[in-house]
């Protein structure tokens, strides 16, 4: 029995101790790149926000990997569900004024980073219109070959 207990144990020693990271902990200069890269990445977007661009804006979506948004409660479970609607909500604005932007990102992997924005949102309609919103959005970016993508997203918003 006791033969039998060391061997159990000692099974579990080598187990363990083969057991490795895959993935090492980044090291601060690597998470510094990986937050910039995004950050300019985010930037970029808020132009195209800024602009009405919904073009320009639904090229920040992963074309490989998107799996969903979820947009002041409507779920869109599919990239080209989501991009028409935002073709939709773009095509009836001149333009949007972003300001008192707050921004975190938090590097996740070397891969995948999430970034949350919290931001005042005036938009100005093509019939008129103009109202402010408090917007926050949460996005999961992830590193594809041509960039950071979002491959999912949550936004919400409150009318002041």
């Amino acid at each position: 029995m006791k033969k039998h207990l060391f061997l159990a144990g000692l099974m579990v020693i080598l187990f363990f101790g083969a057991c490795k990271n895959p993935n090492p902990p980044l090291t601060d200069a690597q998470i510094a790149v990986i937050e910039k890269q995004v950050l300019d990445q985010s930037e970029k977007m808020n132009v195209s926000v800024e602009k009405a661009d919904a073009d320009g804006y639904n090229a920040f979506l992963s074309s490989n990997n998107f799996l969903s948004m979820i947009s002041q409660g409507t779920p869109f479970f599919s990239r080209d569900e989501y991009a028409m609607a935002v073709k939709d909500w773009f095509s009836q604005r001149k333009s949007v004024e972003l300001s008192q932007k707050t921004v975190k990102v938090n590097v996740l992997t070397e891969n995948l980073v999430l970034l949350n924005q919290s931001a005042i949102f005036q938009a100005s309609f093509k019939d008129d219109r103009i109202f402010m919103i408090h917007h926050t959005v949460s996005f999961l970016f992830q590193k594809e070959e041509s960039g950071w993508k979002i491959i999912h997203g949550h936004e919400s918003w409150e009318t002041m």
